[in-house]
């Protein structure tokens, strides 16, 4: 099993916008993945509490941008390949790690990256995703973000030249979440005005 799989970071965000910090070991029997914690977490939200997720603006004084230089995972770079041939997903998601202004592969060390992190997107606005296209609130690519459970992540120490996950057969996608949004952290500070997502396609045969 690859070593990044045991030392997964669970930061969930809540409503509030704090963040919880703790581990997860995949090695004990019964144990609920990220995705899956994250997907119940959004299936108790009563339709009010979603309406109002995706409505509710990200600002930057909730979500502050790190200093200066700072970059995200590369732009449209996630990719999914859904494997459950019934009505929840399963398989393996992709993202390419942040690069410079040249397009060379940053070192996250130096340039002050410590997380790579994908979370569920929600709908945004009216239904359907034509509304979501463009800037997103803090400029970034990643309209669908609203303060929503995590999926995976990955310590940016353990980032090869892709990054690389296994989302469990049987992960039920939650109600109204449309997209995988892909972002970096700096520290505890979640850099989302640089951030890329990816419609979810789930295959049902």
């Amino acid at each position: 099993m690859p070593k990044y799989l045991s030392s997964i970071i669970i930061l969930g965000l809540t409503l509030g916008g704090g963040a919880a910090v703790a581990a997860l070991d995949h090695h004990k029997k019964g144990e609920k993945t990220a995705a899956q914690k994250a997907a119940e977490q959004l299936a108790n939200m009563t339709d009010a509490q979603r309406r109002a997720l995706n409505t509710t603006p990200i600002t930057a004084d909730r979500y502050p941008a790190p200093p200066s230089p700072h970059y995200g995972p590369q732009k449209g770079s996630i990719e999914f390949t859904d494997r459950d041939p019934g009505p929840t997903i399963g398989g393996t998601i992709r993202m390419k790690p942040a690069v410079d202004e040249a397009g060379r592969r940053l070192n996250e060390a130096e340039a002050g990256i410590t997380m790579y992190m994908i979370h569920w997107g929600l709908e945004v606005g009216e239904p359907g995703t034509q509304d979501d296209a463009g800037a997103g609130d803090l400029g970034g690519d990643c309209m669908g973000f609203r303060d929503t459970g995590h999926v995976v992540a990955m310590p940016a120490d353990e980032a090869g030249d892709v990054l690389s996950w296994e989302i469990p057969m049987g992960t039920k996608v939650p109600k109204e979440a449309v997209y995988f949004v892909g972002h970096t952290l700096y520290g505890r500070i979640h850099n989302l005005g640089k951030c890329t997502q990816t419609p979810i396609h789930n295959v049902i045969e």
